[in-house]
C-alpha cells in the first residue's frame, strides 16, 4: 500500500507542475505550452496497470485525431500535414497523463486558483496597454483592432479563457466555505466580466451571455423560480445597457459590426474588414467541400488551396486575410472531406458528452467550449487545442459538489 501510495504521489506532483507550467505558458510561451503538454504523458507509462484506461474518452480523440492522420495519404505538402496533426496531439498526451493520475481535491482547487490569478494578471496587463492611450485604443476599435492580450495577442482565445476562468471561479464561490475568500473571488469575476465587455471579443461575450442564457433556462424550467430567472434576465440587461454606454471600446466594436456586415451585405467588400473576410472563409471552406466532397484536399494542402479559391473567386483580398474557414467543421470538410466532417462531430459531440458532469455550471462550460467551434478554426492553432483539453480533463473534473476546505 505504501509503494502505491508513493508512486501515486510523484505522480501527482509531475501532472501538477506540468499544469501549472501549461496554465503560465498559455499566457506568455507558446514553447513551454508544447514542453509541458507533451511531458504530461510521462506518467501514463508508470500508471498501475490495473487502472483502467477510459475508453470512451480515447474513442472521442481517435476520432478528431483520424481524419487529419488519413488525409496525409493524399496531402502533396506532408509539412503542413503534419503541422495539423502535431498540434492535435496535447488532446491525447494530455488525457493519457491526467486520466493515469489521481489528482487531490485540494490540488485541483490550488490549481484552478493559479488559473483565475493568472487570468487576472493577463486581463490587469491588458487594460494597462489600454490606460496608456485610451483615445488611441477607442480609435483603433473603429478599424478592427482590440486591445493587446496575452497569448500572442489572441484575443479571441484569450477572451474564451476569461469565459473559462468565470465559470470556475463561480464554483469556487459556491464551494469556498470561508466568507473572505469568497468575496474576494467574487470581485476577480466582476472584474472579468467588465474587461470582458472592454475587450469586446465576439466570442467572450457570446459565450458569457449564452452562460446566462442556459442557467435562466435551467432556472425556469429544472429549479421553477421564475422570479429568480426575471432577476437575473434584469440584471444581465441593465449589465449590457451599462457596459455599452460606458465603455467606448464596446461601442466601437458593435459600429464596426454592424458597418462591416451591411458592407458585406451589399456586396461592397474591401480589404481590412475581419467579419467579412470570415465569412468569406466560410464560403471558401464550404465551396470546397462540395467540390471534394469524400476525401476533401487534405489538410496538408488547404491553405494553398484555399489561396487558390481566393484568386479565383474574390482576387481582391490580401494574403494576411485568405485564411482556412472560420468554422471548424468547414475545416474537416475541406480537408477531409463530408466524412471527415462526420467523424469530428461524432467525435467532438462524444468528447463533451463524456466529461461533462451533472451541474449546470460543468454543462455550460461544455457549451463555451462549443462556440468557438463554430466562428474560427479552434483546433488548427495550439492555444484553442490546449484551452479545449484543460476543459475536457481537468476543468470539468473541478466541478464537483464538495466543498472546498482548508488543511
Amino acid at each position: 500500500m505504501a509503494t502505491v501510495l508513493l508512486k501515486n504521489k510523484w505522480r501527482e506532483a509531475w501532472i501538477c507542475w506540468m499544469l501549472v507550467g501549461l496554465l503560465v505558458g498559455l499566457l506568455v510561451s507558446r514553447a513551454l505550452v508544447s514542453f509541458t503538454s507533451v511531458l504530461m504523458v510521462l506518467p501514463f507509462f508508470f500508471r498501475d496497470r490495473q487502472q483502467p484506461v477510459q475508453r470512451n474518452l480515447l474513442f472521442a480523440i481517435s476520432l478528431l485525431l483520424l481524419p487529419v492522420l488519413l488525409s496525409g495519404l493524399w496531402s502533396s505538402d506532408s509539412t503542413s500535414w503534419w503541422s495539423s496533426v502535431a498540434v492535435r496531439l496535447p488532446l491525447l498526451t494530455m488525457f493519457l497523463g491526467l486520466s493515469s493520475v489521481t489528482i487531490s481535491q485540494r490540488n485541483k482547487t490550488r490549481l484552478v486558483y493559479l488559473y483565475l490569478l493568472l487570468i487576472c494578471l493577463g486581463c490587469t496587463w491588458s487594460l494597462s496597454q489600454y490606460l496608456a492611450d485610451t483615445t488611441a485604443m477607442h480609435e483603433a476599435y473603429l478599424r478592427a483592432k482590440t486591445l493587446p492580450t496575452p497569448s500572442d495577442d489572441d484575443h479571441i482565445r484569450f477572451s474564451w479563457m476569461v469565459v473559462v476562468a468565470i465559470l470556475l471561479g463561480t464554483h469556487l464561490v459556491f464551494t469556498e466555505q470561508k466568507q473572505q475568500t469568497r468575496l474576494g473571488i467574487s470581485a476577480a469575476i466582476v472584474f472579468l466580466v467588465v474587461y470582458l465587455h472592454l475587450l469586446a471579443a465576439k466570442t467572450g461575450l457570446v459565450g458569457l451571455y449564452a452562460g446566462i442564457g442556459i442557467y435562466v433556462l435551467y432556472t425556469i424550467f429544472i429549479r421553477k423560480q421564475w422570479r429568480t430567472a426575471l432577476a437575473i434576465v434584469a440584471t444581465g440587461m441593465a449589465m449590457a445597457a451599462v457596459c455599452y454606454l460606458t465603455l467606448p471600446t464596446l461601442r466601437n466594436r458593435i459600429q464596426y459590426v454592424v458597418y462591416d456586415l451591411s458592407n458585406y451585405a451589399k456586396g461592397n467588400i474591401q480589404p481590412g474588414y475581419t467579419d467579412a473576410s470570415r465569412l468569406w472563409s466560410m464560403k471558401a471552406g464550404y465551396q470546397l467541400t462540395l467540390q471534394h466532397p469524400l476525401q476533401g484536399v487534405g489538410f496538408g494542402d488547404m491553405r494553398s488551396v484555399v489561396d487558390q479559391w481566393h484568386t479565383v473567386h474574390h482576387p481582391e483580398s490580401p494574403d494576411y486575410e485568405r485564411f482556412l474557414p472560420a468554422n471548424e467543421w468547414l475545416v474537416y470538410g475541406t480537408g477531409s472531406g463530408i466524412p471527415g466532417s462526420i467523424c469530428f462531430t461524432m467525435g467532438f459531440l462524444a468528447l463533451l458528452y463524456f466529461t461533462t458532469r451533472r451541474n449546470i455550471l460543468s454543462v455550460i462550460l461544455s457549451v463555451t467550449a462549443l462556440l468557438p467551434f463554430l466562428f474560427d478554426d479552434t483546433l488548427e492553432g495550439q492555444t484553442g487545442v490546449i484551452v479545449l483539453a484543460f476543459i475536457a480533463f481537468f476543468g470539468q473534473q473541478k466541478l464537483a459538489e464538495t466543498p472546498v476546505t482548508h488543511e
